[in-house]
């Protein structure tokens, strides 16, 4: 009888061990890639990509490469007459802190802060004298609108607060931040004036700034 007990033991034991064992354990996700669309209102696209780190899975890297290309919003600047299109490219990149350890890393409220670099080349409609042939064949100066650019560098540093949420049962999650920078500004044109600079949106404006992030991404 003893014996017929320690043999049924084992197999139970055995069964639940096997089952146990056939449990598949949740992937554990480290990196994403997500796509903000605030800079979509000045024609700009940015895909970020960040790495969590440690043991914890509360620090992470954040890269994001920005390309600008498309025609010039009235909600970022004052347009002139004519086409006014902006082309250019950018960099940011932020250290990460999640503020509570959680069981699935990538989520949850952070704070994070970094550096950025941009480069626009703006294509705008503006009056300049500028040598113009006769028929004849005579060289003279005539002052009319015409095509200009103006040349922006911008590089500055910001700060922010935000939460990471991904959507139930899926690797796709929500992205929102708000947060204090401050950036730098130097233009170079083909008449005088600095025309990109009418406010804290504009691609030419610096000092203090808001941003703002609004982001969708996947996580793997």
């Amino acid at each position: 009888m003893r014996l017929r007990f320690l043999v049924a033991g084992a197999l139970v034991t055995g069964s639940l061990t096997v089952g146990q064992a056939q449990v598949p354990t949740p992937p554990t996700r480290t990196y994403n890639a997500k796509f903000d669309l605030v800079p979509l209102l000045a024609s700009g696209y940015q895909v970020s990509v960040e790495k969590v780190w440690g043991p914890a899975y509360r620090q992470a890297l954040v890269v994001t490469p920005q390309f600008y290309r498309g025609h010039i919003q009235d909600i970022t600047s004052n347009l002139t007459e004519g086409s006014n299109r902006v082309r250019g490219y950018g960099l940011a990149v932020q250290h990460r802190i999640y503020l509570n350890e959680r069981t699935t890393p990538l989520e949850g409220f952070y704070f994070g802060y970094g550096p950025h670099y941009q480069h626009f080349e703006l294509q705008f409609q503006g009056p300049s004298w500028e040598p113009e042939v006769a028929p004849s064949g005579l060289t003279y100066y005539e002052y009319r609108s015409r095509g200009q650019q103006e040349t922006v560098d911008r590089y500055g540093a910001a700060a922010v607060l935000g939460g990471q949420f991904f959507l139930p049962d899926l690797p796709v999650f929500l992205d929102v931040s708000v947060g204090l920078g401050w950036r730098k500004s130097s233009s170079r044109s083909t008449i005088a004036g600095n025309r990109y600079a009418s406010g804290m949106s504009d691609y030419g404006a610096d000092g203090h700034y808001l941003p703002v992030g609004f982001r969708l991404g996947v996580a793997w």
